[in-house]
């Protein structure tokens, strides 16, 4: 399925994946840093959340349950698991302004014990994608460092894909973190 350039709702979707409206933002769009060079989108961003990197690990690969949590997702499911290396695939449909774009990905996720999420795209919304996420330990709870890059399957002008990518980041990050934080209070107190 081709969404046009505006694949970039891919890629955001893609790079971690992302349901229902957000409590509240935890990741602001303007603690998201996007730019497009030569045809490619980095982006990224950083924060301090004050869950334990185990939950926050564990809702970041919820893969088969992210579609009740993360906006603008409607599907998403293992298609195969070896060790710590997922497929996935996923689908739904971004929203940015007026604008409403259908995207749908398979990806392949390798969890490494050093604290690192890597994700590449093998199909679907964008012509390329790769992302990292870093969890690191830190006082009161986790440090998540976030890069992604990414080149849309069409053509959109610059300036609407670096908004729409860092609308898409804060907005579906903000529904993980979200999650971490639910999660993590209703765990028992010890």
């Amino acid at each position: 399925m081709n969404l046009g350039k505006l694949g970039l709702v891919a890629l955001v979707l893609q790079a971690v994946s992302l349901g229902p409206a957000l409590a509240a933002a935890a990741v602001d769009y303007d603690d998201v840093v996007v730019e497009q060079r030569e045809g490619v989108y980095h982006g990224n961003f950083s924060l301090q959340i004050a869950v334990p990197p185990a939950v926050a690990l564990e809702v970041l690969t919820d893969f088969e349950h992210m579609a009740e949590f993360v906006p603008n997702l409607s599907a998403s499911h293992i298609i195969s698991r070896a060790g710590n290396v997922y497929r996935i695939a996923q689908q739904g449909k971004a929203r940015f302004g007026p604008f409403g774009y259908p995207f749908e990905s398979e990806r392949q996720i390798e969890v490494l014990p050093d604290g690192r999420i890597l994700s590449k795209a093998l199909s679907g919304s964008t012509k390329y994608m790769r992302s990292e996420m870093r969890l690191q330990a830190s006082s009161g709870g986790t440090r998540l460092d976030y890069r992604i890059e990414m080149i849309p399957d069409r053509w959109a002008p610059a300036l609407l894909g670096v908004g729409f990518l860092r609308h898409e980041l804060a907005e579906q990050f903000s529904a993980l973190i979200n999650e971490m934080q639910r999660r993590q209070a209703n765990r028992p107190v010890r």
